[in-house]
């Protein structure tokens, strides 16, 4: 994970489902491991096959002269990464616990840090803000070490006072992002016996606690915040302006008029002998809405990450130009369709109306020909990795058949919402209409797949809208469960109770309050709730566990309170203009995610190319 040092011990590399069971045994002490699986490695890296959009084993010659283009940045290109990314909306605020409170990937991932680090491109578990974690043999108490090097960037120490602190303000604010659920759950209190000893107190046992503080996908669930600044503060109001993190870059302005964060390297990093990061700059800036524009900035060089899609991708280097690297990944999170399941919101809540939905989603055209590089359609509300193998259950899946049957929805359909003499279909008096959300814009794919699906409602007798809202519309809506299908994307890190966690009917909230990242469809099955609330005291690799992960799914089977549709392949696209040493296909040593903070340990392995900027 950080950049190892020719005289530093050779890093142990494990399987991710190796690390789970490791880390679940009762001497959990982070440290040796096994060696990690080839099937693995190549499926996190999304590495051929569907996955990747580049002709196997062809490479057009590299004969394109590059016309560099004048960065429209405040400081030196050549020092400097520049990303190109969403619409942003929110400038000075970075309080990531409310809704609208942060912008997501402008580059705030650079400067949070959580207590480990998960690599999907590696295997690889890497202890950070922690060294190590213990459970007793009761799974009723957990001991975190923290590193005493650890400061805040403001240069105050961060530790186990800090951990507390959070962990204590979260538990009773379920209206907080990370609030509440399995905190106010398991956590009776926390002892401080030293600045880096914390020591866990359950209420019950609780084997999965850590997950809590791992960055896997993108960030950890939780991070922790500095005392010094909340504890005098209300969390529902303070902007975190400019924000106090622990990571190697600091926030050096945010530009409205230009969309744009400019993030400067701290030089008084904590942990520098681990990771040295070599941009002393990186901007993160909305790229242009028309793509011919925003391809040809990646083709000047004013961007060297983002800023193109597949397909001009495709066509650059077509026409040889040298400086493109398309790395692929084998993205965690399954495109889905959230369903709404509140009663209040109509047909929508109705079983019968998710299964029709079901059936008409045609998940091989939209996995052949809408996604940007060919994916295969999902079943399973996870990734197709290897290691998530254990958890699919075939004799389900083929009793609760997924297929693209637009009969089979018209029978369902007119059971619960028949069509009266005009050819209406009606639900209890009203005629039905079904309202879709995105946060992705009209030319992106989880718009198109949500345009694939409202084609074949309406061929079925459903009309339905379709919106694409900005980011932060779209997560007010969403939060606040004002839609009835939402197209985005879902997953877990490591075993299915993270997902069955969150949809617990306790977590459910009334249409119009926030919902705090938690069961945003307001699913509520009491048989589901007695499963998932056993889960999460066992092992989930364990025979004990086993008959409640088939009922669960099976019951998930039956309601579908979400959608899987396609698995997602995510091509990456750098250019070596300024920087080289990008992570490839022949060398995925990290997640190559720009909105994930494992991008920092990215920006610890590349280097300068020497390149100057024009004048």
């Amino acid at each position: 994970m950080s950049p190892d040092h020719n005289d530093e011990p050779r890093p142990q590399y494990e399987d991710v489902a190796a690390v789970i069971r490791y880390q679940l045994t009762r001497r959990s002490m982070i440290g040796g491991g096994a060696a990690a699986l080839t099937a693995f490695l190549a499926a996190c890296s999304g590495g051929g096959g569907s996955y990747s959009d580049k002709p196997a084993g062809t490479k057009p010659a590299a004969t394109k002269t590059i016309q560099i283009g004048k960065a429209n940045i405040p400081v030196p290109r050549e020092q400097t990464v520049i990303v190109g990314q969403v619409e942003y909306t929110v400038f000075d605020s970075f309080n990531g616990m409310i809704p609208n409170g942060s912008p997501s990937g402008a580059g705030v991932e650079l400067a949070t840090e959580p207590l480990f680090f998960l690599s999907f491109a590696t295997g690889k578990l890497t202890p950070w803000l922690a060294t190590e974690y213990k459970y007793n043999d009761d799974h009723t108490e957990l001991t975190l070490k923290f590193d005493p090097k650890a400061h805040w960037n403001d240069g105050e120490p961060l530790g186990a006072k800090d951990f507390k602190f959070t962990v204590m303000m979260l538990k009773d604010r379920p209206d907080l992002f990370g609030g509440g659920g399995e905190l106010k759950e398991f956590v009776k209190d926390i002892e401080v016996p030293d600045p880096q000893t914390a020591v866990v107190k359950f209420l019950k046992p609780t084997p999965r606690f850590h997950y809590n503080f791992i960055a896997a996908i993108s960030g950890a669930p939780n991070n922790i915040m500095p005392e010094h600044i909340w504890k005098s503060q209300d969390p529902t109001k303070y902007k975190d302006n400019p924000p106090v993190r622990s990571g190697p870059y600091k926030l050096k302005q945010a530009i409205r008029n230009q969309k744009m964060f400019v993030w400067e390297k701290d030089p008084n990093y904590w942990n520098k002998d681990k990771l040295d990061v070599k941009p002393q700059y990186v901007v993160f800036q909305s790229t242009s809405k028309q793509l011919d524009q925003a391809s040809l900035a990646f083709e000047r060089a004013e961007f060297d990450v983002g800023s193109i899609d597949a397909q001009h991708a495709s066509q650059l280097r077509n026409t040889g130009y040298p400086n493109l690297i398309t790395t692929q990944f084998h993205d965690p999170n399954p495109r889905v369709m959230w369903l709404n399941c509140d009663p209040s919101r109509g047909v929508i809540a109705e079983p019968k109306m998710h299964w029709a939905i079901n059936y008409c989603l045609n998940r091989e055209t939209i996995g052949k020909s809408v996604w940007q590089v060919q994916v295969p359609p999902a079943i399973y509300p996870w990734a197709d990795y290897p290691t998530n193998d254990k958890w699919k259950n075939d004799e389900l899946a083929n009793k609760y058949k997924f297929e693209y049957n637009l009969d089979k929805a018209t029978q369902l359909l007119d059971e619960i919402a028949p069509k009266n003499a005009a050819g209406t279909r009606m639900y209890k008096g009203k005629e039905i209409n079904l309202e879709i959300i995105t946060p992705a814009l009209v030319d992106k794919d989880e718009y198109a797949i949500a345009n694939v699906l409202k084609t074949d409602l309406a061929k079925v007798g459903v009309p339905a809208t379709l919106r694409s809202l900005s980011g932060s519309v779209h997560d007010d809506k969403f939060q606040r469960g004002e839609y009835d299908i939402d197209s985005s994307w879902a997953g877990f890190a490591i075993d299915p109770e993270q997902l069955y966690t969150d949809w617990e009917s306790s977590k459910a909230q009334p249409i119009g309050k926030n919902a705090a990242n938690k069961n945003r469809m307001r699913f509520r099955d009491p048989r589901f709730d007695e499963i998932s609330l056993k889960l999460a005291s066992i092992d989930p690799n364990s025979e004990e566990a086993k008959p409640l992960l088939a009922q669960a799914l099976e019951i998930y089977f039956q309601k579908l309170p979400l959608l899987p549709v396609i698995q997602t392949g995510y091509p990456q696209f750098f250019n070596t203009t300024f920087w080289k040493d990008w992570p490839t296909d022949d060398n995925l040593y990290e997640v190559p995610l720009n909105w994930w903070p494992h991008f920092a340990l990215v920006l610890g392995k590349i280097s300068a190319t020497g390149q100057k900027a024009p004048s």
